[in-house]
């Protein structure tokens, strides 16, 4: 397929999108006419539905915008530069690389639940638990981390590196194993084996084998540290390993790993912890083991579990 033309499909698709969102039944009976005409087509929309939960509203909003300021005479030809316009919005999104010659598509995970992805390039991501990664079919040497936590085996090419997205940072390979996570406590790498290059465009800090670091985002600055290589990834092998981690990271880890919520009291937050928590698959048991290491008592509810002081457990 041309670039032209996978360009013109994708456009396609972001205007089905647009159209079924509030469609009719005729507009559905056409949309699975389209869908059926050509493999390609369902192909492009479900690169577009994968997008939908980052990039759906902003569509809508062109199209509503584009329908509800103009005369019913004129409404297509406004539907279809809101479709245009909607093209555009997904084209931020996508990022450089992606739009009128990508071929993206999603891999994510439930809570709990880990999966293996292996390149064409022989390159290997692992997900763990609650997790989203866009790649590219036809650029194996990009990935998007949307969410989560992922570990990357990556075979290095200087003449074309992998470059990892993490929001808006950017993490490009040295011949390298390495960890990244993105939650809403900002984006922490980890290196097992060669090295990164974190944001090459801005603080470019290069991070070897057996260093870490983390970035909360906005002015805060970004902490370096030491880890464990061996240590590194190991939530595939059903460990959660620190080295003076505040436990309020650790409770983001082991819910993301174990599927259920994990909260704390607000006085063990910036607690820190050294050590490691053998993901128990006897969720009692490995909380009870947890309390004892931490010196805490495990509370156990509909809503999930909670740490919390022996003098607040109870209340």
């Amino acid at each position: 397929m041309t670039a032209e033309r996978d360009y013109a499909l994708r456009e396609e698709a972001i205007r089905w999108h647009v159209r079924i969102a509030e469609g009719s039944a005729d507009d559905w009976e056409a949309f699975v006419d389209w869908l059926g005409a050509d493999p390609a087509h369902a192909r492009a929309y479900d690169a577009i539905e994968a997008l939908d939960a980052e990039a759906g509203s902003a569509i809508l909003k062109v199209q509503q915008a584009a329908n509800d300021d103009r005369p019913s005479s004129t409404r297509w030809w406004w539907w279809w530069s809101g479709g245009v316009a909607a093209s555009l919005a997904l084209a931020a999104m996508l990022g450089p690389g992606l739009v009128g010659r990508g071929d993206p598509y999603q891999v994510a995970t439930r809570a709990g639940q880990t999966r293996s992805v292996a390149l064409p390039s022989g390159d290997r991501i692992a997900l763990n638990g609650n997790s989203s990664i866009t790649l590219d079919h036809k650029n194996p040497r990009f990935a998007k981390l949307e969410r989560g936590e992922a570990i990357f085996t990556i075979r290095h090419d200087a003449n074309a590196p992998f470059v990892v997205h993490v929001g808006e940072e950017r993490i490009q390979d040295a011949g390298t194993v390495f960890n990244v996570i993105r939650d809403e406590e900002g984006v922490r790498v980890a290196v097992a084996e060669g090295a990164v290059l974190y944001n090459p465009q801005g603080e470019a800090v290069i991070l070897a084998a057996g260093e870490s670091l983390r970035d909360q985002g906005g002015n805060g600055a970004i902490i370096r540290s030491g880890v464990d290589p061996t240590a590194v990834g190991s939530w595939r092998e059903g460990r959660l390993s620190y080295n003076a981690t505040p436990l309020s990271l650790v409770a983001v880890d082991l819910a993301r790993a174990i599927g259920e919520k994990v909260t704390l009291d607000p006085v063990l937050e910036k607690q820190r912890f050294t050590g490691t928590i053998t993901l128990d698959t006897d969720r009692v048991r490995l909380f009870a083991d947890l309390a004892v290491l931490l010196d805490v008592r495990a509370e156990h509810s509909a809503s999930g579990w909670k740490l919390v002081t022996h003098s607040r457990a109870g209340r």
